[in-house]
This record gives C-alpha cells, sequence and structure tokens, in this order.
C-alpha cells in the first residue's frame, strides 16, 4: 500500500464526506479510493469512517488520524518539489578566467539543449582546486601536465611586432656581440606569464628553458596581474606567453613557441560521477572554451577532496 496515497484520498474523502467526491477531487476511480480506505484501516486496526446514507463520516479515531495524514501528505507534497528544485539547480563548474563569454555561452546553450543548466565559476587554477574541494563547485577545469589532460592548449608568444617568426627562449639572451635575425630584436626582452599559467608544469618548464638557455632570472615575469603582463607587452615590446585566440583578443601579434613547447593541460573532475558523466558530454564546447583540442577520450574524473588539494598551487 502506498501510504502517502492513501492518506491523501483519506484527506479528500474526509473533507468531501462521500467517498464518491472524495476519489473524483483525488483523481482516482472510487473503487480504488474504497481499497485505500480500506488498506488504511487494516494498516491502523481500527475504522476511519462509518458509513450513512448521505455518505461518510469521519469515527472518532478517524478524527484523531486525520491531522497526520493531513501532515504527511503536506511533507510529502513539499518534498517533491524540493526535488524538482534540485533536479533545476545548475551545475557549478569553476572555469578558467581566460574562457571567452561567447565560448561558455555556447557551452551553456548545449548543456541547455540536454536539459542541463550550468552556472560558471572563473577563477585561476589554484581558487579552482580549492574551490572543488571545498565543495563549492560541483565540478571544475583543473590544470594538469599535458601529458595528463584531456585536453591540451599550444602556447606561444604575444608581443606588439607585425612580423616574428617562431620564438626560442633562447633568442631573449643579452649578448654584447650582434645577433643576426630575429634575435637581434629580442635579446633582453622578458618572458611574462598570464596567471593561469603559474602553475609547476608551465612556469618551471619556462624557468629551467631560460636557465638552461642563459636568461638573468629578472627576464621571466609571473605575475602580479594578468593586465600588468599584458601591460608590459605594450610598454615594454616583452613577450607573453599564451594561446593565439587569447592573443587576438588582446589585438597582439603571435608566434609559436618552439624551444621549449610548452602546453596546458586540463581535466574535468567533479564532486559526483554524475555530475562528471554529464558535463564530459560536452568535450568538443569545453575544448572550444579552452582554446585548445581533445588529448585523450578518456571519462571525466570524479575528485576526492584529496586529489584536488594535491593540485592546488
Amino acid at each position: 500500500m502506498d501510504l502517502v496515497e492513501a492518506c491523501r484520498t483519506f484527506t479528500a474523502v474526509s473533507e468531501l464526506g462521500s467517498m464518491t467526491l472524495g476519489a473524483a477531487a483525488d483523481g482516482v476511480p472510487q473503487p480504488v479510493a474504497s481499497r485505500r480506505i480500506a488498506g488504511l484501516e487494516r494498516q491502523f486496526g481500527a475504522r476511519l469512517f462509518e458509513r450513512t446514507g448521505r455518505g461518510v463520516s469521519l469515527t472518532p479515531f478517524g478524527r484523531d488520524m486525520l491531522s497526520s495524514a493531513a501532515r504527511l501528505v503536506e511533507l510529502a507534497d513539499e518534498m517533491m518539489l524540493d526535488a524538482d528544485r534540485a533536479k533545476l539547480r545548475p551545475v557549478s563548474l569553476a572555469v578558467p578566467d581566460l574562457c571567452s563569454t561567447r565560448n561558455l555561452a555556447v557551452l551553456a546553450a548545449s548543456a541547455n539543449a540536454r536539459g542541463l543548466r550550468i552556472d560558471f565559476h572563473p577563477g585561476p587554477p589554484g581558487r579552482r582546486v580549492e574551490d572543488l574541494t571545498a565543495r563549492r563547485v560541483r565540478a571544475a577545469l583543473r590544470s594538469v601536465p599535458a601529458a595528463e589532460g584531456r585536453w591540451t592548449v599550444q602556447l606561444g608568444c604575444a608581443h606588439r611586432s607585425e612580423s616574428l617568426p617562431a620564438v626560442r627562449v633562447a633568442d631573449l639572451r643579452r649578448s654584447r656581440a650582434p645577433i643576426p635575425g630575429s634575435g637581434a630584436r629580442l635579446a633582453g626582452r622578458r618572458l611574462r606569464l598570464l596567471n593561469e599559467d603559474d602553475v609547476p608544469h608551465v612556469r618551471g618548464r619556462i624557468r629551467r628553458a631560460s636557465e638552461e638557455a642563459g636568461l638573468l632570472p629578472y627576464q621571466v615575469v609571473v605575475g602580479p596581474s594578468d593586465p600588468a603582463a599584458v601591460a608590459g607587452v605594450l610598454a615594454d615590446g616583452d613577450l607573453l606567453i599564451c594561446h593565439i585566440d587569447e592573443a587576438r583578443q588582446l589585438g597582439l601579434s603571435w608566434s609559436p613557441l618552439v624551444d621549449p613547447v610548452v602546453e596546458r593541460g586540463y581535466v574535468l573532475s567533479a564532486t559526483s560521477a554524475e555530475d562528471a558523466s554529464a558535463l564530459g558530454e560536452f568535450g568538443e564546447e569545453i575544448a572550444d572554451c579552452l582554446g585548445g583540442t581533445p588529448n585523450r577520450a578518456s571519462e571525466a574524473e570524479p575528485a576526492s577532496g584529496e586529489t584536488a588539494a594535491g593540485e592546488a598551487r
């Protein structure tokens, strides 16, 4: 016996004083209503109604049970409303600050078309991991080494020059002797990193390459902010490590960085397998948001607090 539906019929019949009218109000046939009332009476071990020529009336036991039955029906209805609200609640997704509004909108529209709402939380790599670990978001695009990522993003150098061939870190090395080619224009310039690339697998690779090429320590600049990094390019002619789309958005030229080759890597982590699976269906749209390409067809991974905390930088 469905206790909630039986109590719903019980309250309707008691209100209208008729088994027939109560069944109609409850949207069930009269025989179904009668079976529900009979089932309740068997369950309780006492009669709820007295049958009269005009209909039915509550017994003393029925009057005592009516308020409890009404509360149960009300609580069940509230629970169903809560369930509907929970299903409509968007999945909160932490994304890089660099994702464009248009690409995020395309991802949101694709998700909406399949019944999934996404609430975006832009932030730098460390904050995305912290928010996921603290359950402030339900999913996050985490920064990882390119070899481990589901998506990879090729990085190069944004600059003011209209024509600049492929860049090598060694081109920035200061030298007293004349340097032929593009090295003459780049000697002594600095490499600036965006906050998104202030992670060991990008920052460390750039620093190691610069040390091996003989650059001075001040020639690799991290922080203090993305606007400050771009200002260094505009004012001082420095180079900005970024993706080609990011250079275009800034109105800068872009050249590939060929020595060393540097890539961003990303994986999708979530606090539940259900969210990971749902968001993982939009791999192409996520790739567009990141400006990258799929690296492997691996499933999005549920992330435990320990795993996420281990990635925080």
